[in-house]
Order: C-alpha cells, then sequence, then structure tokens
C-alpha cells in the first residue's frame, strides 16, 4: 500500500479522518462564535452606554440625537478596514464563503479571518441592522481552512474543513445544530455524501456541546406552547407563503438595487459608502429604534403577539429600508436575523388578521410568525430544508413543524417563480460565478462499465508483424476508402488489443505507436508483441462508469480497455469518454422528453431541449 493510499482511497476511510479533525473544527468553531458574541456586546456597551462590557444588551428603545451618528462611526471604520485591509469583509459573508469554495478551491486569507469578526461586531455594536450568522460562518469557515491550507489536503477535504468551521460557528450561535448541518449542504458543501456529511455532523454536534459550557442551552427564541388550530387553520399557511415569497424576492432584489446604486450611480468610495449607509441607518433608527442592532428580544416580541398589526408591518418595512442602507452601501454584517425579524412582523400582522376575521379557524399568530420568518429567509436564501429545521431549533415548538414545512415550500417555490437567482447567488451570478444548487445522483455514479462498454475491439496475435498492421491501418485511411475488413479502424480509435496464442492479453498497440515505427525497419518486420505497450490502465465491468472516466482523465486516456477483475488477461471490451456522454444524454432525456397521453402544461425550456436531444437522432 503506497504513501496516501489510506487517506485517498474511499470515501469511509476519508469520512473518518475528516471526521477526526472535525471535532477540533467544531470547538474551534464554537469559541470564534463566543469571541464575536462579546465582541458586538462590547462595541454595543461602548457605542451606546459608555461602558467596557461585554454583558449582553441592545440598543436602547428612545435615541438622542448625537446616536444618529453612532452607525455613520461604524460604517466610516469598516469602510476603512475594507480599503486598507481586505474588501471581502463586506457583504453578509455566506457568498464570501461559496465564491471561496468555487474560485479559490477553498482558500481563506489570514486577514479574513481576523478582519471580518472585527469588522461585523463593529458594524453591529455601533447599530448595525445585522445578526452574527454571516460574519461567524464566513470566520469560522476561514479559521478552518487555515488549517487546511497547513495540512496535506486536497481542495475537495479544504472545502470539508471550511464547511465544518462554518456550520460550528453557526451552531455556537444559534444552538441549531440540525440546522446548520442543513446549511452547510445546501450551501457549501455543493454534494451529499459521507465523505462531506459525516465530518460536518461531528462539527456540529461537537459545537453544540461547547456551545452549552459557553453560552448556555437556552433556546434562542423561547415560545410558549403553541397548537395549530383546526385542519383548516393549516389552509391560510399557504397564502402566507405566497405573501413571504414576493416579499421574499422584494427584499433581495431591493438590497441588490441600493448595491448598484451605491456602486455605480453614486461612485461614493468605498471608505465612505458605509458611512453613508450608516447615516441613513441613524435617521430610521431615530424614527424606529428596534430596527438597530440584531434584535432578537424584538423578534421573540413579535413571536409572542406584543405588537399590533400595523406596529408589525410598520417594523417590518423599517427594518427592510434599514437593511438596505446598511447592507447595501458595502457594510459588513450578518442578513440571516434582520430576515427573521422582518419575516415576524409580516407573520404576526397576518396570523392577528385572519385571526380576527375567521376565529373559528383556530390560527395563532405566534405561529405565523415563526412560519413567516424561517420561510422568509428560506425563500430567500432558496434553502428550504434548512428554513423550518432552523425555526423548529430556535424555538423549539414542535406544533409549528406542519405549517413550517407547508410555509417554507410554498414560498420557495413562489421566489423560484419570480427570481432565477436567490440573495445569496445574485451577486455571484453577477460576477460569472454559477453555483450548483442541483442535488441529484450522477448517472455515472450508478451505472457500471459492463453496462457501457463494447465488445467491437479489434485483436491481433502477438507474432504478428507491425508492417501487416501498418497496411491496415494505411488501407483504412485512404481517401474514399470502400468499406471493408479494416475500413472501420478509424471508429475503433486506430488500436489493437494484442493477444498470445492462447488469448492471454499482452498489451495495446495505437495508431501512433504504427507511425512513429514506420520508419525503424527492425520494429516493422519484427511482432507485434515487441512494438505493444505491456503498461495498461484498465478497467473493470462490476466498477462504476465515474470511476473509469476518473482513471481515463487522471491518465489522459481517451478509452480504457476493459478486463475481468478475477483474470485480468482476458479483455472483454472497452469503454470510452463518448460512452460517459452517451449516459448522459440518456439522463438529459429522461429529464426533458414528456411520456403520456395527458398534457399538464406548456414547458418551453424542455420542450426545446428535448427537440434539440431528438435532432441528431432524426
Amino acid at each position: 500500500m503506497g504513501p496516501g493510499s489510506f487517506w485517498e482511497r474511499t470515501d469511509g476511510r476519508q469520512a473518518l479522518i475528516l471526521s477526526g479533525a472535525a471535532i477540533l473544527l467544531g470547538l474551534l468553531g464554537a469559541f470564534a462564535a463566543l469571541v464575536l458574541y462579546r465582541l458586538i456586546m462590547l462595541f454595543t456597551n461602548l457605542s451606546f452606554y459608555r461602558r467596557v462590557s461585554t454583558a449582553v444588551v441592545y440598543p436602547p428603545d428612545h435615541l438622542t440625537v448625537p446616536m444618529i451618528l453612532l452607525p455613520a462611526l461604524g460604517g466610516l471604520i469598516v469602510g476603512v478596514m475594507a480599503r486598507y485591509g481586505t474588501d471581502r469583509i463586506r457583504g453578509h459573508g455566506i457568498p464570501e464563503a461559496m465564491e471561496a469554495i468555487i474560485t479559490r478551491k477553498s482558500r481563506v486569507e489570514p486577514r479574513v479571518a481576523v478582519l471580518k469578526p472585527v469588522s461585523a461586531a463593529i458594524a453591529v455594536g455601533t447599530g448595525g441592522p445585522f445578526g452574527a450568522e454571516g460574519p461567524i460562518i464566513q470566520t469560522g469557515g476561514a479559521l478552518a481552512s487555515l488549517i487546511g491550507q497547513l495540512l496535506h489536503l486536497t481542495a475537495d477535504e479544504r472545502k470539508v474543513f471550511l464547511a465544518c468551521g462554518a456550520a460550528a460557528g453557526m451552531v455556537g450561535i444559534f444552538n441549531t445544530p440540525m440546522a446548520a448541518v442543513a446549511l452547510a449542504v445546501e450551501l457549501l458543501l455543493f454534494e451529499f455524501r459521507a465523505r462531506s456529511l459525516v465530518p460536518v455532523v461531528v462539527a456540529s454536534a461537537v459545537a453544540a456541546v461547547a456551545r452549552s459550557f459557553l453560552l448556555g442551552t437556552q433556546r434562542m427564541f423561547p415560545t410558549p406552547p403553541l397548537a395549530n388550530g383546526t385542519p383548516v387553520a393549516l389552509l391560510y399557511i399557504l397564502p402566507l407563503g405566497v405573501l413571504i415569497g414576493i416579499a421574499a424576492v422584494i427584499v433581495s432584489k431591493g438590497l441588490f438595487l441600493v448595491e448598484e446604486l451605491f456602486e455605480e450611480t453614486l461612485r461614493i468610495p468605498m471608505v465612505l459608502a458605509p458611512a453613508l449607509g450608516g447615516l441613513l441607518l441613524g435617521i430610521i433608527g431615530y424614527v424606529e429604534p428596534r430596527v438597530l442592532g440584531m434584535g432578537y428580544p424584538t423578534i421573540s416580541a413579535l413571536i409572542a403577539g406584543q405588537f399590533t398589526p400595523a406596529r408589525a408591518l410598520a417594523l417590518a418595512a423599517a427594518k427592510t429600508v434599514a437593511l438596505w442602507a446598511a447592507l447595501g452601501s458595502g457594510t459588513s454584517g450578518g442578513l440571516l436575523a434582520p430576515m427573521l425579524l422582518i419575516g415576524a412582523g409580516i407573520g404576526s400582522a397576518y396570523g392577528q388578521v385572519v385571526a380576527a376575521l375567521v376565529p373559528g379557524a383556530g390560527l395563532q399568530p405566534g405561529v405565523c410568525a415563526i412560519v413567516a420568518m424561517s420561510a422568509l429567509f428560506g425563500a430567500a436564501a432558496r434553502v428550504p430544508f434548512t428554513s423550518f429545521l432552523f425555526a423548529y431549533e430556535l424555538t423549539g415548538d414542535a406544533e409549528a413543524i406542519v405549517p413550517l414545512m407547508l410555509g417554507c415550500m410554498v414560498s420557495d417555490i413562489v421566489a423560484r417563480l419570480l427570481s432565477e437567482h436567490s440573495v445569496m447567488t445574485e451577486r455571484l451570478a453577477q460576477r460569472g460565478l454559477v453555483v450548483p444548487l442541483r442535488y441529484e445522483a450522477d448517472i455515472l455514479t450508478y451505472l457500471t462499465v459492463g453496462a457501457l462498454m463494447r465488445s467491437d475491439f479489434r485483436v491481433v496475435d502477438a507474432d504478428t508483424p507491425v508492417r501487416l498492421l501498418l497496411a491496415e491501418l494505411r488501407a483504412a485511411e485512404q481517401p474514399g476508402a470502400e468499406p471493408g475488413a479494416y475500413a472501420d479502424l478509424r471508429r475503433l480509435h486506430h488500436w489493437w488489443i494484442v493477444q498470445d496464442s492462447d488469448g492471454r492479453f499482452v498489451g495495446l498497440i495505437t495508431r501512433r505507436q504504427l507511425v512513429s515505427a514506420q520508419l525503424d525497419e527492425a520494429l516493422l518486420n519484427g511482432p507485434a508483441r515487441q512494438l505493444a505497450t505491456t503498461s495498461v490502465v484498465v478497467a473493470y465491468p462490476d466498477e462504476t462508469m465515474h470511476d473509469a472516466l476518473v482513471r481515463m482523465l487522471q491518465n489522459d486516456r481517451p478509452w480504457l480497455p476493459v478486463v475481468e477483475r478475477t483474470r485480468p488477461w482476458r479483455v472483454v471490451g472497452y469503454v470510452t469518454r463518448e460512452d460517459a456522454l452517451a449516459a448522459r444524454r440518456r439522463r438529459l432525456e429522461d429529464e426533458v422528453i414528456r411520456e403520456g397521453i395527458l398534457r399538464l402544461g406548456s414547458f418551453r425550456l424542455g420542450a426545446r431541449l428535448a427537440r434539440e436531444i431528438e435532432r441528431p437522432a432524426s
């Protein structure tokens, strides 16, 4: 067994080793979350209460006039850090982590790991309407990436490290291990396999245990027991899901319009733009102070129904505008917490109105608030699975599971119908990055070589003179050659399987070898065994086409001979890269070509793809 073979051989062994590292990454992520949380409280105490403390506080309910300038001051500091440190601290963190995975092989600069949490703590601590989740996801991922860069890892293994650190950081803030795993799968890993999933689960579990010692075991938004009401109440969740899907698109598109306003229309320097956004935030906060800071107590109050419908909607609208002004100007902060507040405001107002109009349905405004706050984030970020798990873990309300599932899925469908990109991928798409958010089994991973291999290969006896093979090749390559015994050489890639008199595989000869040998009289007059390549990369009938294709690419081979695993001297066929493409073509046909008597609608894209597939065959 060669060096590194234990590491590279199977998913199981990789999962074992990466899971061992995930224990450390889980502890690191939880500790990083504690540091960020305490930093936010430190800057909040300094800014609004003029004291040095890390006690848990939030901006006051009433601002003085000088406090209007605090968000602008925080924005100016963040602008300086972005200009002279790194501009990767701007934004809400998760897209930046995705970009590192896609474009930089999961490598994150050390200064990002340091400056991102500090800049986010300053922005939130001076009144920024953000949460800590995005920055800690980016910070935890950055720290894990730095460790991964010190070790002898592949880019994919480093990606698992980054996802472990990101998930652990999220657990450290919110104590939501299941949602952290789901978020890592839906936004960071771009795959679903044991090698990546198991370490992330381990890191999240370890972070949850560490979090209980560092910040306690309490839920972020504990709620009293809520009931679903009558089955009819569930019907009212469906229009709520539609409203939230529309709201998710409005919040996302509005954010990017404000970003374009700052960057392309106003063209304000990077140093000053966050300060201007902070000034606008300060003005909004003077009118509605509850939009400042992370807003966790306000979210709890909305779930508890402590605001009238009009007040709840006004609060949601003010938080939306505050988010646009602050984050759109290029400062640093998380997107999840403000979306939770916006969604809770809309859901609470909706639930109260429906409960007043249809009291017999038994619809609880608190359930609507929980559904809406999770569905808004899920629809905006296109993470439907994460969204309802996240809300359940935040609140601990098992009765809300069914409404959560309905509301989150409906809102996700509506958002996908109205917008191609999510709040996480819109900016990346503008930079020309395509984010792979579709998870489906690769057909090559469950089709065997035996199912795709061909058997029409040419065989030559090992004692056949090379000169005769060269004559066959020239006859096949003559212009206008008639179909005959050798005319199919072009189709068979110009190669021969060389066997001895007992039918045992000796090696193979390619066209390039024959062309090179035509000037060597000794080789031309010698037997085929003398020219044949005996060190041959092969495939086996019982292995997957994916493994065979990987071997072709690693060894730069357009095709591989297929031999029996128990009798490797017996060639039974060959398989090519074109066979892999043909398998993918069949998978595409399964996806877009519709059959059956009933026509359920007109799908232009599917019809167009189907025509493209059918055209070559017709």
